[in-house]
């Protein structure tokens, strides 16, 4: 089965229901069981932290308290919370210095998960030439 590892940004044009076509279709096939989209427990940090601080995603207001993000994301929505533990850190240590620590560790849960990409308009992680899928 298809996995994939998403990034703070795409879980917040998923709330919007902004996503652009690509990115949209692998939401679409891991709200279906056809996939698995993997969310380091970092990146749900920082959206559930937005979404409390009322933040607005692509012209669009979130709405609801972090817990209601949180259930529709993964109690009730296509995440999986990825923790992070000692082989992501393992794989953090050894690119630390390349990616800022929100970039870092999405790469990092990427590579030592093995997701075959990373959902994500972050152009740092697509020029390091990690599989990215977004448009």
């Amino acid at each position: 089965m298809e996995s994939y590892t998403a990034d703070a940004v795409s879980m917040l044009v998923y709330l919007v229901d902004a996503l652009p076509n690509e990115a949209d279709r692998m939401f679409a096939k891991a709200e279906a069981g056809e996939a698995v989209i993997q969310a380091p427990s970092t990146a749900l940090a920082e959206v559930l932290y937005s979404v409390g601080h009322d933040k607005s995603v692509r012209g669009v207001s979130l709405a609801g308290t972090p817990e209601d993000a949180r259930r529709a994301l993964v109690e009730n929505g296509p995440m999986s919370v990825a923790p992070v533990d000692d082989a992501e850190l393992i794989e953090y240590a050894k690119l630390e210095s390349e990616f800022s620590i929100h970039d870092g560790l999405i790469v990092a849960s990427h590579r030592s998960r093995g997701t075959d990409a990373i959902i994500t308009t972050d152009s740092v992680i697509a020029a390091a030439d990690y599989p990215t899928v977004w448009d």
